[in-house]
């Protein structure tokens, strides 16, 4: 007669969570999305304009955008003995 283990293999144990490994940054992708379509919200609310439902979703997506071009520039360090141009031309 033959024991069974109590020992439960890996995939048993991930099967019976029912999430996959790339679930657990599902939560923070969702928390950043609720927090700027309340920011968007709470914007349009505090300057007095009304926003067309169909619009919020494109609102968010290019705030979403600056704010990430906003942590790149942020990211980049500088030396702190670095000034600014005297005279910029475009």
């Amino acid at each position: 007669m033959k024991r069974k283990s109590n020992r439960k293999s890996r995939s048993g144990r991930a099967k019976k969570t029912g999430r996959s490994r790339f679930e657990v940054f599902a939560p923070r992708q969702a928390r950043v999305h609720d927090t700027v379509d309340a920011l968007v919200k709470a914007s349009a609310q505090a300057l007095g304009i009304s926003l067309d439902p169909a619009w919020r979703e494109g609102i968010g997506f290019n705030l979403r955008l600056i704010l990430r071009h906003a942590k790149l520039v942020d990211q980049f360090a500088l030396p702190d003995r670095t000034e600014p141009a005297l005279v910029f031309y475009a």
